[in-house]
């Protein structure tokens, strides 16, 4: 956790909710929509807080026990798709599964679970067949950055192995009929990524359809919500910020979302 009230340039990480002010209202928005659609994508421009949003904001939510119907219990497996999105998909589940306390028949490795994720759409399923979630315990696949996958599906191969990445998806945030006739509901996907690239969700079959039904576009932050992200974490953290230093940020901010980096990095 760190001493500092704020960042940087970087993203907020998962163990830094302390200091992660202005978000509230979106973040309740994110997980009820999450709840109803299963499949989440949260979209916005370059530097808009997505990842933060998502990370500090929606996961801490989640696990806080937000989302009342799923509980408290969850897996969260971060990955971003690169060149490679099936294995690192694989070393991001074979990473949660082999926490301590997991309580799975075995401990998966990630050339095992590639091999199963990319045994079909149903993949993910069939690797939860294997590798069984414990009563009350869901798993969460964040997928940051997904417009990786665009940029690398430029040739005939590429377009397939992405084309099979999305309807793994896609098939793992749909209720699933296990083996003693119960209907599995506990797995749910959430990928952010820059608005700029919503219109190639239209290049794989059934994407842009979950992207409509569980669109999160980004809001900007209100003046008093940008106040809050400034003037929070130094209390946090034991410190103080003049009210009139507070005030020039934002003057110097104005209207222009593309500073929320700036600010944050100053």
């Amino acid at each position: 956790m760190s001493d500092y009230p704020y960042p940087g340039i970087r993203p907020f990480t998962r163990d830094e909710t302390h200091i992660f002010f202005g978000r509230e209202t979106q973040t309740d928005a994110l997980i009820a929509r999450l709840g109803e659609t299963r499949f989440l994508a949260v979209v916005g421009p370059s530097g808009c807080g997505k990842s933060s949003l998502v990370r500090t904001g929606m996961i801490a939510g989640l696990e806080t026990g937000f989302l009342a119907r799923a509980g408290a219990g969850w897996r969260v497996a971060e990955m971003r798709p690169g060149t490679a999105p099936f294995r690192n998909l694989a070393d991001a589940l074979a990473a949660v599964f082999a926490e301590p306390g997991a309580s799975t028949p075995s401990t998966p490795s990630t050339p095992s679970t590639e091999t199963a994720l990319r045994a079909g759409s149903l993949g993910l399923h069939k690797f939860l067949d294997a590798h069984p979630l414990p009563e009350g315990e869901n798993l969460l696949i964040v997928a940051d950055q997904f417009e990786e996958l665009f940029r690398y599906a430029d040739n005939d191969d590429a377009r397939a192995e992405a084309a099979a990445f999305v309807s793994l998806l896609l098939a793992g945030s749909r209720p699933y009929p296990l083996p003693d006739g119960r209907i599995s509901r506990r797995v749910y996907v959430v990928v952010a990524m820059r608005s700029d690239f919503i219109g190639d969700c239209a290049r794989f079959p059934g994407l842009a359809e979950a992207v409509n039904a569980g669109l999160y576009l980004t809001p900007r932050l209100t003046r008093e919500q940008l106040r809050e992200a400034v003037a929070e974490p130094p209390l946090v953290t034991g410190c103080d910020i003049e009210p009139a230093l507070v005030g020039r940020l934002l003057a110097d901010v104005g209207d222009d979302p593309d500073q929320l980096p700036l600010l944050q990095h100053v």
